[in-house]
């Protein structure tokens, strides 16, 4: 019996992840292709119409799409540079010597152990205007108006918020790690020639952070673009349609109106933004990091 290769071997050991891959992976993309091209009727009976790219055509022509699409890229980006700025500075805190920073970074990391579905429900109940922050404040101060933070103009602000306090003590962890790698010879150094604290920051503490920085903004932008549960709870997509993303709006037609062929046909597009999304930070960023 001859010997295997080492990419027989390596093959042979990666069969039994690629047949799961096949099965919870490649069989339901599968179907949801299949479903795009048809028109799906329940009422009266169970009836699948073959429509060829029709639902394809109709998803560009419908007006709730291109809101969706655009609150969607609001919603992501405002997310992902908040997720940086405040995971970035929670690192450089926690990485300066204090009393108790065990302590403090078991409480920095609870935010994260919280389900997108109770970050929206807690966010919720903090801004609306019966239970929110900011009609306890105003009653301080003598007022008996409500203050409903959830108005159409801000709202998608208030959910970046609450997007980034879920994921940025994830970020600062492995932004934390990684700083441990940067020897302390640097910084005695940057001290022994006198350098100000932002170019200690530019030159010797942010270079090995980079390459973190880069894979985090393409885990946070996939996580909001495909954010449901968190949005759900907490605006229902609203005030209006204010707050309605496209993992929204799948929800609506797929499983309120039960048109599954059309919620198959958006759900390719909002495929293809993810895939674009990330395509376009490993070109314009990644690949500088990569070399």
């Amino acid at each position: 019996m001859r010997d295997l290769s080492d990419l027989q071997f390596a093959l042979l050991l990666a069969l039994p992840v690629l047949i799961f891959l096949l099965l919870v992976v490649a069989y339901p993309l599968g179907y949801a292709v299949w479903l795009s091209l048809h028109q799906i009727q329940f009422f009266g009976g169970y009836q699948a119409d073959f429509v060829g790219l029709d639902n394809y055509r109709d998803v560009l022509g419908d007006a709730a799409f291109w809101n969706s699409t655009i609150v969607s890229v609001r919603f992501t980006v405002e997310s992902v540079i908040l997720t940086l700025l405040i995971g970035l500075g929670l690192a450089l805190i926690l990485n300066r010597p204090m009393r108790g920073r065990g302590l403090v970074r078991a409480i920095v990391i609870l935010p994260w152990a919280v389900s997108p579905y109770g970050a929206g429900i807690l966010f919720q109940c903090l801004t609306q205007g019966q239970t929110g922050l900011a009609t306890a404040i105003a009653h301080l101060f003598g007022s008996q108006d409500a203050v409903n933070l959830m108005a159409r103009a801000w709202i998608i602000e208030l959910l970046a918020i609450g997007n980034a306090w879920n994921l940025a003590p994830l970020l600062a962890f492995f932004l934390l790690a990684s700083m441990a790698t940067t020897p302390t010879r640097l910084y005695d150094l940057a001290a022994i020639d006198r350098m100000r604290r932002w170019e200690v920051f530019r030159h010797v503490t942010l270079p090995p952070l980079r390459f973190t920085l880069f894979v985090f903004t393409c885990i946070i932008t996939v996580l909001s673009l495909r954010a449901f549960d968190y949005i759900y709870t907490m605006s229902r997509g609203g005030p209006g349609d204010a707050s309605e993303v496209l993992t929204y709006q799948l929800y609506k037609i797929s499983f309120q109106d039960l048109n599954l062929g059309y919620g198959a046909a958006m759900s390719f597009y909002l495929l293809a933004l993810i895939l674009a999304a990330t395509t376009l930070l490993y070109v314009l960023w990644g690949r500088r990091e990569a070399r």
